[in-house]
């Protein structure tokens, strides 16, 4: 992370990103100027959007990971979030944009691959219903300029994603939908799969949703607990989760599936 970058544009056959610096701050914007990432350059592991720290709240409902699943690079904040936290985690990261990923690994806006961080090129919807590998969590982070692809919406690509967790796993989708009846048909479906051990969330001042789907049935717990861990989880990866799990108590109803 030490090559300063001032104004950088790159464009490929599926992307259009510029790239701006202000002092340690990087930020990667969408050609109509939408915000997709911000990387401290100081301190790359910290993570700069609310909706990625939203994102990361599964983890108060899983074990810690062994092996993640990534679809799509979330434009570098969370492959130096997880490696950072959890160095013994195999991370896995599936981008169809190799010249994107290629140029941000050659201006060290990404990590590169290595032991436990495994790049593949390709198209996420194949991979997911051609893998045979279970993972403890997968981050589903794709998107189409500024939405979710449809395809990811689609209950053939919600079972075969719940097909690849382990037992103890979990599924955590970044979500940009327009339609809130897309949304609602979504999850009502990703429900049924889940057999109701789902969540959801908005996250204020974004247009993104967050949901997650866990693999087994968790113990039933109180707040307290959760507030405990959510104490404990935030110390030690510098997230306000007791500020999420309020978002998450006041959005899903206690007794109707995870809570």
């Amino acid at each position: 992370m030490e090559q300063e970058i001032k104004n950088f544009k790159i464009k490929t056959a599926y992307n259009r990103i510029n790239l701006h610096q202000q002092g340690g701050r990087l930020e990667l914007r969408s050609h109509d100027n939408a915000l997709q990432s911000v990387i401290d350059l100081n301190c790359p592991q910290k993570l700069g959007l609310k909706n990625l720290e939203h994102l990361m709240s599964v983890l108060l409902f899983i074990p810690e990971p062994k092996s993640v699943l990534m679809l799509g690079t979330a434009a570098g904040s969370l492959l130096h979030f997880l490696p950072h936290y959890y160095p013994r985690t195999d991370i896995t990261a599936v981008d169809i944009d190799v010249e994107l990923v290629e140029k941000m690994l050659r201006m060290e806006v990404l990590p590169a691959a290595g032991d436990g961080l495994t790049y593949v090129y390709g198209d996420a919807a194949r991979f997911i219903l051609s893998c045979d590998q279970s993972y403890d969590l997968i981050l589903a982070d794709v998107f189409t300029g500024a939405q979710t692809p449809g395809w990811l919406l689609d209950k053939k690509y919600t079972d075969a994603l719940y097909r690849r967790l382990g037992e103890h796993g979990a599924l955590a989708y970044n979500l940009l939908i327009e339609s809130e009846h897309d949304f609602k048909l979504f999850y009502r479906e990703l429900r049924l799969v889940f057999n109701r051990q789902t969540l959801c969330m908005p996250v204020k001042d974004y247009e993104n949703l967050i949901a997650f789907g866990i693999r087994h049935p968790l113990p039933a717990r109180y707040m307290a607990w959760y507030m405990q861990h959510a104490m404990a989880l935030s110390e030690q990866l510098e997230i306000d989760f007791l500020k999420i799990l309020a978002v998450i108590y006041n959005t899903n109803p206690v007794g109707a599936g995870v809570l």
